[in-house]
């Protein structure tokens, strides 16, 4: 019964149980009211009937006395006044009869007590009360009432307040309905909004309540709330904003650091070869040629070792020439290295809200060497299997998803002390995209799986705890959703992002 209840919104419990406080209060009024009215009634109507009774019986003294039946007859005859006197039997001592008013509507097989009695057959009240004469006459008269009028009474009274208490629930009806509506709308508006902050949506702004019961006080304080969270979201946006551009600027730095390293060896070869090439010797050849031909003579041994040092040079520079333009075309293979490097950086970078058609392998493998680009990935095996598929979806969106996804799952394994493994599995089933990113790094605690896309959450010594917070936020934008398995720490964890795709030709 209780686990039904609760299924039941907070509005109809409070119409529910108004309606069963209705219902007893009405059930009560129309059970106990009519019949304690009743018996009101007819205890007030037993006691005017022995009233009644008893001053007849004091006239009927001296009847008694003088056995002056006539007389008794006359006072009898008084009961006509009375609307619901039936009978009146008047009886001496030992049961004999002095006089009577309207004998033929005694019961039949009536038995007529002695001294005071009431007694009740149904429709009908009879009252004996003892009749005593001055000189020690006695008897008995008998009364007949009718109680018709009482059960006419008591069905008027009983409809009296059956009305006037399906009235009093009707209205108590209309007042619960009013008073759940206005007690209820509040709070479901202040749900709503507390579902939408739930979701991730932008919190609103509530209106400034009216009045000063404890549902407006409720909204006030949840609307100084969501000021406050508006304010801490846009310093929040702009710290995520900050943190990425930082996050950005670092890696490019830092894959550009590393080409340019080599950059440098390369000029500094190139440097040093430019620097040896034997451009001096070529003087040396000069006087060779000018000694060969003193006095207008030309020294056939002098022009035979100026030949073999001019082969010598040449060699020379022959070698030096091509040691050159292998160092060149390898300077300006890592120039092209470092624009692609940005080029990627400014891709990762760029603002997402742009649906367009994507190659989801070449998206998969771009967010991979966005998110585990650097030195220490070259310890990390890292596996990729993406289906050739072209999907019509925010190509910039989720590819901020993925390489946060795949630069947290890098630092996962490489804290880890097992072999460090990366696995990224993109598959399409039923116009969705479904990527894994799984990973054999430290794993998460069960306490924590439930708290991992919470806003300043994060398992990280030196995380911000906002990443994968965003992403959620960003999957649920998307029409999608994120979530996290492990089975425990040192057991790895699978992030899963599931986006739904407008179009998709799957041909794995």
């Amino acid at each position: 019964m209780t686990r039904w209840l609760r299924t039941w919104s907070l509005g109809a419990r409070m119409v529910g149980l108004f309606t069963l406080l209705l219902a007893g209060i009405g059930v009560f009024m129309v059970a106990f009211f009519p019949a304690r009215m009743a018996d009101q009634a007819r205890a007030s109507a037993e006691q005017r009937a022995v009233a009644i009774a008893q001053v007849m019986s004091t006239a009927l003294g001296p009847a008694i006395e003088f056995d002056d039946s006539d007389n008794a007859t006359s006072i009898l005859a008084w009961l006509a006044t009375t609307a619901d006197a039936r009978f009146g039997v008047a009886h001496r001592a030992g049961g004999k009869l002095l006089a009577a008013w309207h004998p033929d509507a005694v019961p039949p097989g009536q038995v007529w007590p002695s001294g005071q009695h009431v007694e009740s057959r149904g429709e009908l009240l009879v009252v004996t009360v003892p009749i005593a004469g001055l000189g020690g006459g006695a008897g008995n008269l008998h009364v007949g009432f009718s109680l018709r009028a009482l059960a006419d009474e008591r069905a008027h009274t009983a409809r009296t307040v059956g009305e006037a208490t399906a009235a009093v629930c009707l209205v108590g009806m209309v007042a619960t309905l009013m008073l759940a509506a206005w007690l209820v709308r509040p709070i479901r508006n202040l749900t709503v909004t507390a579902r939408r902050i739930s979701r991730g949506e932008l919190p609103p702004q509530l209106p400034v309540p009216n009045g000063g019961d404890e549902v407006a006080q409720m909204a006030d304080a949840l609307r100084v709330m969501l000021v406050k969270l508006n304010d801490a979201n846009r310093q929040l946006l702009t710290a995520s904003r900050h943190a990425g551009m930082a996050e950005i600027a670092t890696s490019v730095l830092h894959n550009v650091g590393n080409v340019l390293t080599s950059v440098n060896v390369s000029v500094e070869l190139v440097h040093e070869r430019t620097r040896d090439l034997p451009i001096g010797r070529l003087r040396r050849l000069e006087e060779l040629l000018a000694a060969a031909s003193t006095g207008g003579k030309l020294d056939l041994a002098a022009v035979a070792a100026a030949l073999r040092y001019i082969a010598a040079v040449s060699e020379k520079l022959e070698a030096a020439r091509g040691a050159s333009l292998r160092d060149l075309d390898g300077l300006r293979g890592q120039i092209d290295h470092i624009k692609k490097v940005v080029a990627m950086q400014n891709a990762y970078a760029r603002p997402g809200g742009i649906v367009e058609p994507v190659a989801t392998d070449a998206l998969i493998r771009e967010a991979v060497a966005l998110g585990c680009s650097d030195e220490r990935c070259r310890e990390i095996a890292v596996t990729v299997e993406a289906p050739q598929t072209e999907a019509v979806l925010d190509r910039h969106r989720v590819l901020q998803i993925l390489v946060n996804l795949i630069s947290n799952a890098r630092d996962a394994v490489l804290a880890a002390p097992r072999a460090p493994r990366i696995a990224v599995t993109g598959t399409v089933v039923a116009d969705a995209l479904r990527i894994e990113v799984a990973d054999s790094g430290v794993g998460i605690a069960r306490e924590a799986l439930g708290r991992m896309f919470s806003a300043g959450f994060t398992t990280k010594p030196h995380g911000h705890g906002y990443g994968l917070h965003s992403s959620a936020i960003a999957a649920r934008q998307l029409g999608g959703e994120l979530t996290v398995t492990s089975d425990g720490p040192g057991r790895g964890a699978v992030f899963t992002l599931c986006v739904p795709i407008a179009a998709a030709g799957a041909t794995p």
